[in-house]
Order: C-alpha cells, then structure tokens, then sequence
C-alpha cells in the first residue's frame, strides 16, 4: 500500500480506496486478513489512528469485519462488489467527460467515440 502525501486526499481515505480497488481486483479475496493497524500505520509511517479510522469506515461499509483480537478481514458480498465497481467506473467515466469537456469535444461526439470502442474493443 502506498501513500500520496501530495495528493490532497486525506491518507484514511486513500487506504479506503486501495482496500476497496484491491478487492475489487483480487488482490485481496474474502477472508484474507488485512495488516494489524500498528504495522500497516508503521509500514506507512503515519498515526495508528489513521488507519483505524480507515478500517472503521471499511467497516461500517460492510467491506471488512473485525473479530475480537482476530484482526480485521475482509468481508465483501456480491451487491457490495458490484457497487463498488459501478461507483469505480463513474469515477473514471466522470474524468473523461471533464477531460473531453476541456479539450472541447462536444458530448454527443464523446459519445459516438465511446460508441465506437466499445464495437471495436472485445470483452
């Protein structure tokens, strides 16, 4: 897991993302434990605290559980999943649009590109 101190966006929030695009992806799968909150805070090199309230907020999301002196391990279930990838995909849609929008590509345009590669490009 990696850091962006630069980024602007709080560091609890950039591991929310990461657990959550790391599941997402398989990286992690359900039932893998997740780092204990002192050594990912120490791997990281930033307050305990941030990481705790990371993995409170991955929890009140249903994205991990927490097990009494267990650790905490992630828990996702398919309409979590298929959330999550759909709010991913706004995401990365929403920059494209402020991308076309900048470079002056009128939506209907945007549109029929998008069109186009989606005929061309096979799943």
């Amino acid at each position: 897991m990696k850091i962006d101190l630069k980024s602007g966006v709080p560091i609890y929030l950039q591991i929310v993302e990461q657990v959550k695009v790391s599941a997402l992806f398989g990286r992690y799968r359900n039932g893998d434990r997740l780092p204990p909150v002192r050594e990912l805070a120490m791997e990281l090199r930033i307050n305990p605290n941030t990481v705790a309230k990371a993995y409170q907020m991955l929890k009140d999301e249903s994205i991990i559980d927490s097990r009494p002196g267990g650790g905490n391990f992630i828990s996702l279930q398919q309409k979590n999943t298929d959330a999550m990838r759909e709010t991913m995909l706004s995401g990365e849609l929403q920059d494209v649009i402020a991308k076309a929008d900048a470079l002056g590509v009128p939506r209907d345009r945007l549109a029929e590109i998008f069109k186009q590669l989606l005929k061309e490009t096979k799943p």
